[in-house]
């Protein structure tokens, strides 16, 4: 990567351009089709508007398509948890065993491994659309508390100007507030499992700073 600091964050913008004209242009054209509350009420929305072509091909490669986005979709997010793992156990946050990495591709197997199956059991056990609920939540209260926490840094430090973190800011709790109306539940289970972790840190802090008694 030539000039990352420069053309890393250009890639992303391009990247968040481009994906947001082809989503609007999609939906647009699926709600032409068959109307919003079909839409709506359908697990497969394109392949339901495709099907109104009465083109079973068309039909099936919009689904074969539709599968492989999920997959990508999934493996990025294998691959990023995967990572948060290995850096949480680095830190003593995770089983130590999460540390390990492959002698031959210097990935972290263990880590890798744990997230896939964790993945899988969720979607086999648990409703998809809630589980899709919560993770959007999580990744909303992310984001919300990373732009959060950028306007903590010092002038010298900022690459860009503080409108951006509170537009960031603001852009995530507006989502936050129409998850709540699509899934209260995700809601209540993504709070639970905050204050599990504030918990979970409050307990080792306590333990940390207690005396050893040998």
């Amino acid at each position: 990567m030539k000039d990352p600091q420069k053309n890393v964050p250009r890639a992303i913008l391009l990247s968040l351009v481009v994906s947001t004209i082809f989503y609007i242009a999609v939906g647009l054209v699926a709600v032409g089709l068959v109307g919003a509350p079909t839409l709506s009420g359908s697990t497969s929305p394109l392949s339901q508007a495709m099907s109104i072509s009465g083109s079973s091909i068309a039909v099936r490669i919009v689904s074969a398509g539709g599968l492989l986005a999920t997959a990508s979709v999934l493996l990025t997010s294998i691959l990023g948890v995967s990572r948060m793992a290995l850096a949480m156990a680095r830190r003593n946050d995770l089983p130590n065993q999460l540390t390990r990495l492959h002698v031959k591709f210097k990935t972290p197997y263990y880590a890798i491994w744990i997230t896939g199956i964790l993945m899988a059991l969720l979607a086999l056990f648990f409703d998809l659309s809630s589980v899709v609920a919560v993770s959007t939540f999580s990744m909303l209260f992310y984001y919300a508390s990373t732009n959060i926490s950028t306007l903590r840094l010092k002038n010298e430090n900022r690459k860009y100007p503080k409108t951006i973190p509170i537009l960031g800011t603001a852009t995530c709790i507006l989502l936050l507030v129409f998850v709540i109306f699509a899934s209260i539940q995700s809601w209540l289970i993504g709070i639970a499992s905050l204050l599990a972790g504030v918990l979970y840190y409050a307990i080792k802090r306590r333990i940390k700073k207690s005396p050893r008694v040998i």
